[in-house]
């Protein structure tokens, strides 16, 4: 097996994509980098949107970063085919390993998410990845947008309601959760509590959900988000978050506990 077929079915290529030819060579900046040239044999077919086969009529240059070999950034590149198809249109084919328009692999996207949702800031998965950060927040946007699209609300009866910081200083956005197992169901900048809820009401409305049908709505103590639940949700019963009425009594206990020490000290002698 030479090292053009052991990748190819590394990358989990199927015909008539092949590797053909793996360089392993210093970059410009005399970083060693793995690139690996994807194409197919001449006379190849490709299937337009209806699945016809279509003859390919040219090809554009691309390239993508992918996953890293070792230490070393490694790079796909592919003269991408463009079809003809029966109507006379051109096509450009969609490469089964990037997803259209995204400079990276689809297993190089699949990392830098895997990364953020363990709670790495994007500035680490970006160093760790060794791309701009603005690119990690670009993929980011990109699959939040289309998990959010693709977000089907109508069954939910349990709202979750939490505010949580977007960066650091006074930058925060409100949550709104399907409190059974879904995903986020809204998020709103800060503002208001009423004005939140009267966001998150109507963006499930948006989406079909009438607001009679929120039966448990979880929040903090805040009376601004009690009374947005009144008046957004009024079928919801209330229920305090646990983290907020734990909180309390460990509070109380502190300052009380802050409050015996200062009363000991003013009694002890000089």
């Amino acid at each position: 097996m030479n090292s053009e077929t052991l990748f190819a079915m590394a990358l989990g290529l199927q015909s008539p994509w092949q590797v053909q030819e793996i360089t392993f060579a210093p970059n410009e900046s005399g970083r060693e980098e793995l690139n690996i040239m994807i194409g197919f044999p001449p006379g190849s077919r490709f299937a337009d949107q209806s699945g016809t086969a279509c003859p390919v009529h040219d090809t554009v240059e691309r390239r993508w970063q992918h996953l890293s070999f070792f230490e070393h950034a490694c790079y796909l590149h592919c003269a991408v085919p463009r079809i003809k198809t029966p109507d006379g249109k051109v096509a450009t084919v969609a490469v089964p390993w990037a997803r259209p328009g995204s400079g990276f692999t689809l297993l190089f996207e699949a990392l830098a998410l895997a990364l953020i949702e363990r709670e790495m800031p994007v500035n680490r998965v970006a160093e760790i990845m060794r791309v701009n950060p603005q690119r990690i927040w670009t993929v980011f946007t990109h699959w939040v947008g289309k998990a959010r699209a693709a977000d089907d609300p109508s069954a939910i009866t349990k709202l979750g309601v939490d505010e949580t910081s977007t960066r650091k200083g006074q930058h925060y956005v409100t949550l709104g959760i399907d409190a059974g197992p879904k995903a986020a169901s809204s998020t709103s900048p800060k503002a208001k509590a009423t004005e939140t809820l009267d966001s998150i009401q109507k963006h499930l409305e948006d989406k079909g959900v009438d607001k009679g049908q929120i039966k448990e709505a979880s929040i903090d103590l805040s009376p601004a988000f009690i009374a947005g639940v009144k008046e957004s949700f009024p079928s919801a019963e209330i229920t305090f978050d646990r983290f907020h009425v734990v909180k309390l009594p460990d509070e109380a206990m502190n300052l009380g506990s802050e409050g015996r020490t200062q009363g000991t000290r003013g009694a002890e002698r000089p």
